[in-house]
């Protein structure tokens, strides 16, 4: 064996020897984990006249309500569908009384992060929705609606949809 092939064979041997190390490193017990005290776990406060007409966070509430399964294009379409109705309507609705109730039930952050980012992804032009007919949508439709109602009470728009993902019908409403 040559010096260089046995410096190289005691190398890769002690490198073997601290990956193994590594593997049989004592991992921590359920009674050395950090645990989350119960105030950290409980909902926030949530002050009583709480008013939250930011586009940002509306169009994410929207998502996180909305958006239940783990689909990129759904959480944009749905972000983006908020943000035209926001401005179509010239104004941002108060969210807070349904963030407040979305935050009071088995909230998600992980869930909320997805929806922030869905929102910051449409808003700064990263990611264009599409086609053209669920780009231009201003109003979600759940379809759950429509087959419990007779077929004259079906509203016009979702019968007009253009884009429809899941069980939701994004459509364009003119004023």
């Amino acid at each position: 064996m040559t010096l260089l092939s046995s410096s190289l064979y005691l190398a890769l041997g002690a490198g073997a020897a601290a990956i193994a190390g590594i593997w049989a490193a004592p991992q921590p017990t359920p009674a050395t984990v950090p645990r989350l005290s119960a105030e950290a776990t409980r909902a926030p406060h949530v002050p009583a006249k709480l008013v939250i007409t930011h586009p940002r966070i509306c169009a994410a509430v929207a998502v996180y309500d909305l958006a239940d399964a783990n689909d990129w294009g759904l959480r944009t379409t749905v972000a983006n569908t908020a943000l035209n109705r926001f401005r179509d309507g010239g104004a941002v609705p108060d969210c807070s009384a349904r963030l407040t109730a979305l935050m009071a039930k088995d909230f998600s952050w992980p869930r909320w992060q997805l929806a922030l980012d869905a929102v910051d992804a449409v808003m700064s032009g990263d990611y264009s929705v599409s086609p053209d007919a669920c780009a231009r949508a201003n109003t979600i439709i759940p379809l759950s609606i429509v087959p419990d109602s007779p077929p004259e009470a079906v509203p016009p728009a979702a019968a007009r949809a253009q884009c429809v993902i899941y069980d939701l019908a994004f459509v364009e409403v003119r004023p």
